[in-house]
């Protein structure tokens, strides 16, 4: 491979990467003000939902949950933001949407417009127990 792609797409990462920790830091002091308690995160997540039903859209990012909606900060784009009020379910899968990703589960929301978005985040088990928890709580 050229080197010259091979440093490209290092340095590509290497700022994506500090942009994420930036944004981590700020949705962070933003939670910190806002009153909501936070039950994980901010940490970096990853994020795949589909445009319309066809197209299929994925990007890691920063995500955290409250105890009042999921978050979820894109490098660039617009943000997701779901209060915990539209999750009408949540389940778990190796694949979504056509796409597997060495193994790991996606955390898959249906929203109660019926469309669903999925992440995959570090403590997947506990993202599962809480949610699960709230619906049932709801």
């Amino acid at each position: 491979m050229n080197p010259a792609v091979v440093a490209v797409a290092i340095a590509v990462g290497a700022a994506a990467l500090a942009l994420a920790l930036y944004r981590a830091a700020n949705l962070k002091r933003q939670l910190g003000r806002s009153g909501e308690r936070v039950l994980f995160g901010p940490e970096l997540g990853f994020y795949q939902g589909m445009i319309r039903g066809i197209v299929s859209t994925k990007t890691y990012g920063v995500i955290a949950l409250t105890d009042r909606r999921l978050i979820f900060r894109k490098p660039i784009g617009r943000d997701i933001e779901i209060p915990l009020s539209q999750i009408t379910a949540v389940s778990e899968n190796e694949w979504f949407a056509g796409n597997y990703r060495g193994g790991r589960e996606f955390l898959i929301l249906k929203l109660a417009d019926a469309s669903e978005k999925a992440f995959q985040v570090k403590d997947h088990a506990g993202w599962m127990r809480e949610l699960r928890s709230r619906l049932a709580a709801g």
